[in-house]
């Protein structure tokens, strides 16, 4: 007998190519849910990106205040970007905090390794 895990599974029969770039490649996946409903979802891949936190002697953490036109909003962030290809993430890190707030960090720590959001998307270091 399946296991609830087995029984709440997605069947991905295929997808296809919508739109690709640089930064992002947009694709629909043809889906069948339990039950046997079948329909196009899409599904959003992204290179792997690397953000950091960087605290000060007072535990006191450097985000950037910047605007994001897609919501019309101002809201504060933590500095990182897209790890080129072949670097390690660590490095994309700590050339993004210098690059986006010009601070430069003299500890490098590795703390964490995410990967994508889990719904809808996908995040590689390759493409």
């Amino acid at each position: 007998m399946a296991d609830d895990a087995e029984l709440t599974r997605w069947v991905v029969h295929g997808e296809r190519l919508v739109y690709d770039n640089r930064w992002i490649r947009l694709g629909l996946a043809d889906v069948e849910i339990p039950g046997g409903e079948r329909f196009e979802h899409h599904v959003v891949h992204l290179d792997r990106a690397a953000i950091a936190v960087v605290l000060d002697e007072q535990d006191r953490v450097l985000l950037m205040w910047r605007h994001r036109f897609v919501f019309d909003r101002w809201g504060w962030e933590l500095p990182g970007g897209l790890v080129e290809a072949g670097e390690d993430p660590m490095v994309t890190a700590i050339r993004e905090v210098e690059e986006e707030t010009r601070c430069v960090s003299t500890a490098r720590r590795p703390t964490r390794s995410s990967g994508s959001v889990p719904s809808c998307t996908t995040s590689s270091s390759t493409r």
